[in-house]
């Protein structure tokens, strides 16, 4: 008995310190490789990863929870020629870095405020998807002469009970350093089957309208300790900041429009209407057969969407 007792505590030593080790030795690399897309701009100390591609009205793409600037692949071809397009990979995701502060609304919200200022980019329209649409809500609550109007897909904007949220798949995660030696344990083993689990239920039923390369693509890029890590602490943080904000969504006063596939989440579902209700004169398409990932499955609806934007305000 003695010597169980010995051998489960070295186990569960191992298995609390040899993280926190892993952890505090870890280091991302960030650095894009030869052929990948993008640039690095320095933001307070953090190198971002940003994409910019056209002339003309300026555009700023923010993708959701995991992401990157790829995410709009098959938007940029639509909108070169009349839009000047600047996407980032938000804190943590890609190729950027990620300070203590970041795994926030309000972090992500005031990277992406500098790096439209670092840019200098005037009359903005901001898109924003899924979680990138709760960041985008959160910048359109300060308002910003400078921000022409807000597009935002199948936007997060309230409190959601998340079933996939637990001890390990959130909260483990979310301890600092520990999270990040953990994950380089476990990433090899089960990180590429969560991330191709998650992605074919937001694809489900738009499957055939994507890449071939979509999901072998982001295995690979979203398979590192750094964005899951970012994931779960934002998914951690993000019902506590939320509540702070999202009543405040009735005094937003620039254009918003927000497109919604009626495939996707019930509940993700029943918080678009309650935006379209809430924020004044919003202008709101609910698309027919169709999933999350609206960039993909009706590009043509959201360049439509950018247009009216454009010619409204």
């Amino acid at each position: 008995m003695k010597k169980f007792v010995i051998i489960s505590l070295i186990f569960l030593a191992l298995i609390i310190i040899l993280p926190f080790i892993t952890g505090l030795l870890y280091s991302p690399n960030n650095k894009i490789p030869g052929n990948y897309i993008g640039n690095k701009l320095e933001v307070k100390g953090r190198m971002m990863r940003y994409y910019q591609t056209g002339n003309g009205e300026n555009i700023f793409f923010i993708h959701g929870s995991m992401g990157s600037v790829e995410d709009w692949e098959k938007l940029y071809p639509l909108v070169k020629d009349k839009y000047r397009v600047t996407a980032i990979d938000r804190p943590g995701m890609g190729f950027s870095d990620i300070e203590k502060n970041d795994y926030t609304l309000d972090g992500n919200a005031k990277i992406a405020r500098e790096i439209i200022s670092k840019l200098a980019l005037k009359n903005v329209i901001i898109v924003g998807h899924s979680y990138g649409g709760a960041i985008a809500l959160r910048m359109a609550i300060d308002y910003d002469e400078n921000i022409k109007g807000y597009l935002l897909l199948a936007p997060l904007g309230y409190v959601i009970d998340d079933p996939t949220a637990g001890i390990f798949t959130t909260k483990m995660i979310s301890i600092p350093i520990y999270g990040e030696g953990l994950l380089v344990f476990l990433d090899p083993i089960i990180g590429e089957a969560m991330v191709e689990k998650n992605l074919l239920k937001y694809m489900k039923g738009d499957e055939s309208l994507f890449p071939e390369n979509f999901i072998p693509f982001r295995k690979e890029l979203w398979n590192k300790a750094i964005a899951m890590a970012t994931r779960a602490r934002q998914s951690d943080n993000y019902n506590k900041e939320i509540v702070k904000y999202s009543h405040k969504y009735r005094g937003i006063k620039h254009s918003v429009s927000i497109i919604v596939g009626d495939n996707d989440r019930k509940q993700l579902l029943l918080q678009c209407d309650r935006l379209a209700r809430e924020i004044p004169d919003c202008k709101y398409v609910k698309l027919k057969a169709v999933n999350h990932y609206i960039q993909y499955a009706r590009p043509n609806e959201v360049v439509k969407a950018l247009e009216e934007l454009s010619e409204n305000n």
